[in-house]
This record gives structure tokens, sequence and C-alpha cells, in this order.
């Protein structure tokens, strides 16, 4: 389903997941309403890939960031057809040189205290510039290889390698840890790097000391070992 400007992908699905199929793509040139983990505003113009799935599924993994996973992968894997090198940014995110190319987000529709449906939406730095004030922090695949590709082609195999080369192959019940032991080995980050964890609140520095799919054991300054989860931080990989 493809719209030329929209609010947001992942919104349209929130509002209208009960009368979509499952694995149902919304895709739109634009986006003025495109959000990112904790609300934050994501920067949608022309040129870019801007999409979400729909997942209804059944005898299948029904946690958020298993889906996440799965997307980053996939964008990794295509992107190196392009040649285009990607590293996952824990838990979402994918880097070229330390700038964010993509970023991945995962959405779980509730029906009482059961998950219903799960929305994963992708935002791709492609074909569109990126803003000076953001070019410390951000890239896209013009900006790296000073040329454009083709959206629609883009966008079906990304699609293609989440479903057949991870989705049909790994979520199930007893292969999903498979598959992430194989997206924390494409990680950022290995245990014993000391990294700055920031939340909405405060910052902390702290060192790894064993990465899982949804949260980070960590050794803080003070000796107290935490686990911390997806959902509620940012990550800094630092040097000491």
């Amino acid at each position: 389903m493809y719209f030329d400007t929209i609010d947001s992908t992942n919104k349209f699905l929130k509002e209208n997941w009960k009368e979509l199929p499952s694995e149902s793509v919304v895709w739109a040139s634009k986006q003025i309403g495109g959000y990112g983990r904790m609300k934050r505003e994501w920067v949608s113009p022309r040129g870019g890939l801007w999409f979400s799935v729909l997942f209804k599924p059944k005898n299948r993994p029904m946690n958020p960031w298993h889906y996440v996973r799965l997307y980053t992968m996939a964008v990794k894997d295509v992107l190196k057809k392009y040649k285009l090198d990607t590293i996952i940014k824990w838990p979402n995110d994918l880097l070229v040189n330390n700038k964010k190319i993509c970023g991945i987000l995962g959405e779980g529709i509730y029906t009482g205290k059961t998950f219903a449906a799960i929305i994963v939406g992708v935002g791709l730095n492609v074909n569109n510039r990126i803003p000076e004030e953001l070019k410390n922090i951000a890239t896209s695949y013009i900006e790296e290889k000073n040329k454009e590709l083709n959206l629609e082609r883009l966008l079906k195999q990304i699609n293609s390698t989440a479903y057949y080369n991870y989705y049909i192959k790994y979520f199930k019940n007893n292969t999903i840890s498979i598959f992430t032991k194989k997206w924390i080995s494409n990680l950022n980050i290995r245990n014993g790097d000391f990294i700055k964890i920031i939340s909405q609140n405060d910052e902390k520095r702290g060192k790894i000391v064993s990465i899982h799919g949804d949260y980070l054991e960590i050794m803080f300054e003070n000796g107290i070992i935490e686990n911390v989860y997806a959902g509620e931080v940012s990550l800094r990989k630092e040097s000491e």
C-alpha cells in the first residue's frame, strides 16, 4: 500500500491493523509525523525509504524486539549487496562510520494483556541528502556512494530478505535464540566494552558484562551490576 505523503506509516497500521492481513506493507514517499523510539521525531523527506510492516503471527514469537532485529539484519544484508557496509547499534539502528543511516521501531498492539499484532517501522536514508546540521551524526546511501537506488526495488528486496532468510527460517520458538545470537554477533558492542547509557533523566557510564536480545547486563562505576532494557535507554560506545 503506497502513499505519496502520510503522517506516519506506523500510525496508519496502528489505526487499521484489524482490517489488514499479516505481512501488509505500507510505504510512503514522505512522512510528516514520523517518529522513532521514545517518540523522538524522525525527519522523513522525499528520497528516503519510509515503510511499516504488520505482523499478526500465529505460533511464532510475539516479542516486538524480535521483529526489530529481523529488519536490522535484512536492511544490513541488502545494503551490503549495494556495496555499503553497516553495523548494528544496539538495539535498533544501523550505522555507517558511526553515522546513523537507518532506524527501526517495533510497536506491539494488545487485546487485553496479550499481543494481537506487531508493527515494524523502518526509516532508511537512501536518496535523501542529509542537512548540514546533521551530517556529523547521520548519513544516507547517496551521501556515501554518490548514486541513487530504486526505492521500490529496495523495498521488495528488504522485505523478501526479512521474510525468506530470517522470518520463515528462525521465527519459531525452538530457533529464535539462534537468530538472536546471529544478531548479537553483528552488533557494534561486545562484552567488556565501556559505554555511556543515556535515559530520559540522566547519564551513566558502565562496562558491559553480557549482551542479550532485550537487555544488557552492565557493571556501573559504583560496582553495582544491573540489567538495562532496550526500551528505556540509548547507548554511546566509549573508548575507555
